[in-house]
């Protein structure tokens, strides 16, 4: 049966019971979704497994002992200025990682997000043959050790040649190569003012873009406080923002900040991103597995 949609209907986020009902309990308005804070419970049953995985596999903030307890290297803070520093550090990593992990299932992300790296004007097909890497991650460290850079300023994400690993993906300049390697230099906030354009943006020189996800919608603001400083700056090719590329990324950036805010004050535990006992225990099994551990289930 289709309900009738009424004026007096409102949009609701919920979670969906295996046998295709709504849990009613789980229900949440759309706009109070979106402004936040958003629904525990809603976060952990939509993303609660991914970021768990984001966590242990790309940024190896998260490990599994051989008693199967999950381990974590999240350093809990107190203050509310270092909560929010710690929050866009890992979320900064995070973004990385799906960044990286799009363009590794998506050739037309794969496209689209070189064309931004490199400064290009159209998303090329000749992209396919580079491999998106995040120079922070810890699949890099493992994988590619040569381009494992934690600590560049500038470049989070690089593309490497698929057949010749040394050999980088470059920028652009005036549609010929410019003799440096393309990337992207990524930003998440909450308050862009203040923690991005007091600290970095001012301060770039612009080598590579600035992918920006504007948790609270600010980029065009930013955008236009920068452009009247230095007008040398090219808004949507050196300051570039994240949601108008793929908002479906953004919007789990959204919902991550909510969970990794818990994480870092310590109000919860790695454990708990994952609702269900069986899939906590699954989960574990399978880290152990990928170590090489031997599993014995009684």
């Amino acid at each position: 049966m289709v309900q009738k949609i009424t004026p007096d209907s409102k949009l609701v986020v919920a979670k969906m019971l295996p046998d295709g009902c709504i849990d009613h309990s789980s229900i949440q308005p759309l706009e109070q979704w979106q402004r936040g804070p958003r629904s525990f419970d809603l976060m952990r049953h939509g993303y609660g497994h991914e970021l768990l995985g984001i966590l242990t596999e790309d940024l190896g903030l998260v490990s599994v002992d051989e008693d199967g307890l999950l381990r974590s290297k999240i350093i809990i803070v107190t203050s509310e200025e270092e909560v929010t520093g710690a929050i866009m550090r890992i979320l900064g990593k995070i973004a990385e990682a799906l960044i990286v992990r799009s363009c590794h299932a998506d050739i037309y992300a794969n496209r689209r997000w070189g064309q931004i790296a490199r400064r290009g004007t159209v998303p090329h097909y000749t992209l396919d043959q580079y491999l998106a890497v995040g120079t922070g991650l810890e699949m890099t460290r493992l994988n590619n050790f040569q381009k494992y850079r934690p600590n560049d300023p500038q470049r989070d994400v690089v593309w490497i040649h698929c057949r010749n690993k040394r050999r980088e993906l470059q920028t652009l300049v005036g549609g010929r190569p410019a003799g440096y390697s393309a990337g992207l230099q990524l930003k998440v906030s909450m308050n862009g003012f203040q923690y991005i354009y007091r600290t970095d943006i001012r301060r770039a020189k612009y080598e590579v873009p600035l992918v920006y996800f504007d948790l609270c919608n600010d980029y065009y603001q930013l955008a236009n406080a920068i452009y009247r400083e230095d007008r040398e700056l090219v808004v949507g090719v050196d300051l570039v923002r994240g949601k108008d590329v793929d908002p479906a990324l953004h919007d789990r950036l959204c919902s991550y900040w909510w969970l990794v805010e818990r994480l870092v004050r310590g109000h919860m535990t790695t454990d708990q991103l994952l609702a269900d006992e069986l899939l906590s225990d699954a989960y574990k099994k399978d880290l152990l597995e990928d170590m090489g551990s031997q599993i014995i289930t009684i």
